[in-house]
């Protein structure tokens, strides 16, 4: 899908499926939100009088909910005009161990992609995780997982989990680890000759190469150990900390993820 066109191209206003991904309060009654949207990426935009009792669209641009969105193009901002909400997860925000996983992933996610860069695949990842999370249908934390997975390969950090990065010999099972900052896993002799490789168990390998190959449905549609979910917590989040602590504004981010991840409830 192409790009989104420069100021010159830019419609005057568009209307868009979207998640709510952040909303901030400004001013006295006014409100700016994160969208992601499947054609556009992630935008932000202005909701004036979102706050107000009166208002017909604050309800609509609640976050995590899904909704049909039309926009203003602006100089800075765009502006909301329109919005109906398509779903909104009631029974994902009626849950706090729910809604704890699903502000968390709308958070990741909103950290992982830049600004107004088409990702449809993230976009229907995200929009999976929540219905999936928002059914009940899989344990919440693979739900996260998995996403946590297939959101560095639509950005581009796909761990390797078939060959050593180091010397491209396939790992032989229970002899390998994993070197996040180096992309994937290691053989155990690279392992000790770089000196910087998580352990790795064979069950977490055969579940990340399980979610790599898989829809979500399938792909969380397993029976994981409280020990195997968090090995596989402790992989992806320190894949997601080599990612983002490229980008020096991420810090504060970082941060942030440490702390909900140690806030009860677990996700």
């Amino acid at each position: 899908m192409p790009s989104r066109p420069g100021p010159s191209a830019r419609p005057k206003s568009y209307s868009t499926d979207a998640i709510v991904l952040r909303s901030v309060d400004e001013g006295e009654a006014d409100r700016r939100i994160t969208l992601l949207t499947p054609g556009w990426g992630k935008a932000q935009a202005y909701v004036r009088g979102a706050r107000r009792i009166t208002s017909r669209l604050g309800g609509h641009l609640d976050v995590l909910n899904h909704s049909r969105v039309s926009l203003a193009v602006g100089a800075r901002w765009n502006v909301v005009t329109g919005a109906e909400s398509i779903a909104s997860f009631g029974r994902l925000k009626q849950d706090l161990d729910r809604i704890a996983a699903a502000l968390y992933l709308a958070e990741l996610t909103g950290a992982m992609l830049p600004e107004e860069a088409p990702h449809p695949a993230a976009y229907r990842l995200l929009l999976d995780a929540l219905r999936a999370i928002d059914g009940g249908a899989a344990d919440d934390r693979l739900t996260a997982r998995y996403l946590e997975l297939r959101l560095l390969e639509d950005t581009g950090y796909m761990p390797e989990l078939s060959v050593c990065v180091v010397c491209g010999r396939a790992v032989e099972p229970d002899r390998h680890r994993f070197a996040p900052d180096m992309g994937g896993v290691t053989c155990d002799a690279c392992a000790v000759s770089q000196g910087r490789a998580l352990p790795l168990s064979l069950s977490a390998l055969k579940v990340l190469r399980h979610f790599a190959r898989s829809g979500m449905a399938q792909g969380t549609a397993i029976s994981a150990s409280p020990a195997l979910l968090t090995e596989l917590e402790m992989l992806l989040l320190s894949c997601i900390h080599a990612v983002l602590d490229r980008d020096t504004a991420s810090g504060v981010f970082i941060g942030h993820l440490r702390d909900m991840r140690r806030r009860p409830p677990r996700y």
